[in-house]
């Protein structure tokens, strides 16, 4: 029985991942380039990121993802970045490995507008042996499953010292690359709209709301409403309400576009260069007894290029 009860979850949360293939990330506010590939040099110093998030721990076949990342800018006006991936749903696996440019457009004295391109490669595993139940189905494969596929990204990135908007397309080609195998989902295209400001509360205080939607016109519209406090320019405290909505979408059930979850954020500079963040997620829906965990370390590098902004940390 605990066999059947395994695959029918494992199945639930295949059936989950073609909706939304993208990983999921509740910290992606301090590194957008797992998200967008403008993002790439904004920060104006070399960064290190890694990230390991758990979706739902201690429920099988949970998502659980890590990233390790890096970006930094080339002149006064270029960016690049490099960004693997490894995300596990069920007896499903996704690794990828993108590299990424950005290009930016001086406006004026204040404003900047990257446009950014990213390319690589998508490498997607099925287990079969993790799908086998106490009732077997000839429509379910035993053997692992593998298929290997060409994608890109692209963005924009506008921003000053205070405001940054943001616009990115993943899986470019997910309408185009169909999939061999029957048993391996086709990737969908994400798009990505996502903006914030920061505002003084005195002298040791900011304020910093911001939000994100995420959406593939298949499944629910994810919607992302963050507040942050800063401390000293050392402690951001903050929470992210995450919700879905069938916008556009009648034949989704109801179930679909209730709340979803909130986050508790908390990210420290501990030195100038060196940052840890974590974030908690509670789960408001029937997985509500599973709570997320994310854990982010990232780690700047001086550059010889002369910073245009005076404010890196700010997002």
């Amino acid at each position: 029985m605990k066999k059947i009860i395994t695959s029918i979850v494992l199945i639930f949360l295949g059936v989950v991942a073609y909706a939304q293939q993208d990983a999921q990330f509740t910290q992606y506010i301090f590194n957008e380039l797992i998200i967008n590939p403008a993002y790439a040099g904004s920060k104006e110093m070399h960064n290190i990121n890694a990230t390991y998030a758990a979706q739902w721990a201690g429920f099988t076949g949970a998502p659980n993802t890590a990233t390790l990342s890096y970006d930094g800018p080339i002149y006064k006006n270029m960016g690049l970045g490099v960004h693997f991936i490894n995300d596990m749903i069920g007896a499903q696996m996704q690794q990828g490995l993108f590299a990424s440019y950005a290009y930016k457009i001086r406006l004026n004295e204040k404003w900047r507008l990257a446009l950014g391109l990213a390319a690589g490669v998508s490498y997607f595993t099925l287990n079969g042996a993790k799908l086998i139940s106490d009732i077997p189905d000839p429509d379910l494969t035993t053997d692992k499953v593998t298929q290997l596929n060409f994608d890109s990204k692209t963005g924009l990135f506008l921003n000053n010292d205070r405001f940054y908007a943001g616009f990115s397309i993943t899986n470019l080609l997910g309408d185009v690359i169909k999939s061999k195998d029957p048993m391996v989902t086709n990737p969908s295209r994400h798009y990505y709209l996502t903006a914030g400001y920061v505002f003084d509360l005195g002298k040791k205080f900011k304020f910093k709301p911001s939000f994100l939607i995420k959406e593939d016109f298949k499944s629910p519209t994810n919607i992302d409403i963050n507040a942050f406090f800063l401390y000293k320019e050392k402690i951001w405290l903050g929470v992210s309400y995450r919700m879905n909505t069938k916008i556009g979408k009648k034949s989704l059930v109801d179930d679909l576009h209730l709340k979803n979850a909130v986050a508790i954020m908390a990210e420290w500079n501990i030195t100038d260069r060196l940052r840890i963040g974590y974030a908690y997620t509670l789960t408001l829906t029937a997985l509500k007894n599973y709570s997320g965990h994310e854990v982010q370390i990232g780690y700047f590098f001086p550059t010889k290029v002369i910073p245009m902004m005076k404010t890196p940390r700010f997002f």
